[in-house]
């Protein structure tokens, strides 16, 4: 072989090595572009039910159940926003709740998805909140409420509630 031929055939070979590497890393790029889109599909399907099922047991409570309650709520939340919550919860929540002697009940009106990712999301709850106090007389709020989710374990779990 010539050194001519032995040249174009290193050419070559460095060619078609960069065009290999090339495809791999384009088909890389398309499988996790369908990966990505398949995740947020996946919680834009699922996240509006779950969060219409679970605000109304993390806000509604009985004063007499109130602890038990905040108790079964916990592990429905990250492991990074449970301390804050259930901070709140010991400090305000239950005092209050057995001090007043108040019920809080909770309607979800609407629900809808504000951002959606493989690991991520976040959705927006419309809801009433009828507290009743011994007086008997209900008090409703309206309020809506950002609800921040996060994949851990392949479970959706709450990792942050915004007042908005």
């Amino acid at each position: 072989m010539t050194v001519w031929a032995r040249r174009a055939s290193v050419a070559l070979i460095g060619v078609l090595a960069c065009a290999v590497v090339a495809l791999g890393a384009v088909g890389g790029g398309l499988y996790w572009d369908r990966v990505q889109s398949r995740a947020e599909q996946s919680a834009r399907a699922e996240l509006p039910a779950l969060a219409a099922e679970t605000i109304p047991r993390i806000f509604g409570f009985d004063y007499q159940t109130v602890e038990t309650t905040m108790t079964d709520v916990y592990p429905m939340l990250t492991p990074r926003y449970r301390p804050d919550f259930e901070q709140q919860v010991t400090t305000v929540v239950i005092p209050q709740a057995r001090e007043r002697k108040l019920v809080s009940q909770i309607s979800v009106i609407g629900q809808g998805m504000v951002d959606a990712g493989r690991t991520s999301a976040s959705v927006l709850v419309f809801l009433n909140r009828t507290v009743t106090d011994p007086s008997g007389e209900p008090f409703v709020e309206p309020a809506r409420v950002r609800v921040d989710y996060r994949k851990i374990d392949g479970k959706w779990l709450v990792d942050m509630i915004k007042p908005v």
